[in-house]
């Protein structure tokens, strides 16, 4: 029996994203949920929410203006700790999930107005 078609050992020429990288994508991830979450936000007036959907909706535009001001001040922080690295890292994440959360919400808030 071959054991190349069964490698024991991962493939070591292969190497893993660099972390610049991994940041790199997860920004360009929440710039496109930024652009999208404002798109759809904008053709849905305020009124349409029930005040649980509102709270998401705020929750999320709170969000992203904080991490517009975190961001410089994560960047620098990044020289000094290089733990930095990977709280910025679950931030973006954290916020890029209530933007799909917000989203979700603002779909379905336009498809029930336009249901009606």
């Amino acid at each position: 029996m071959s054991d190349e078609s069964f490698p024991v050992f991962p493939d070591q020429e292969a190497s893993p994203p660099r972390f610049e990288d991994a940041v790199r994508v997860a920004i360009a991830r929440l710039e496109e949920r930024i652009g999208e979450f404002e798109a759809l936000a904008a053709d849905v007036p305020e009124d349409e929410y029930t005040p649980e959907e509102w709270a998401v909706i705020e929750t999320a535009a709170g969000d992203v203006e904080l991490s517009t001001e975190m961001a410089e001040e994560g960047y620098i922080a990044v020289a000094f700790d290089s733990h930095a690295w990977y709280r910025i890292m679950e931030h973006l994440e954290r916020v890029n999930n209530r933007l799909d959360s917000a989203l979700g919400i603002i779909r379905m808030v336009r498809d029930r107005r336009a249901s009606r």
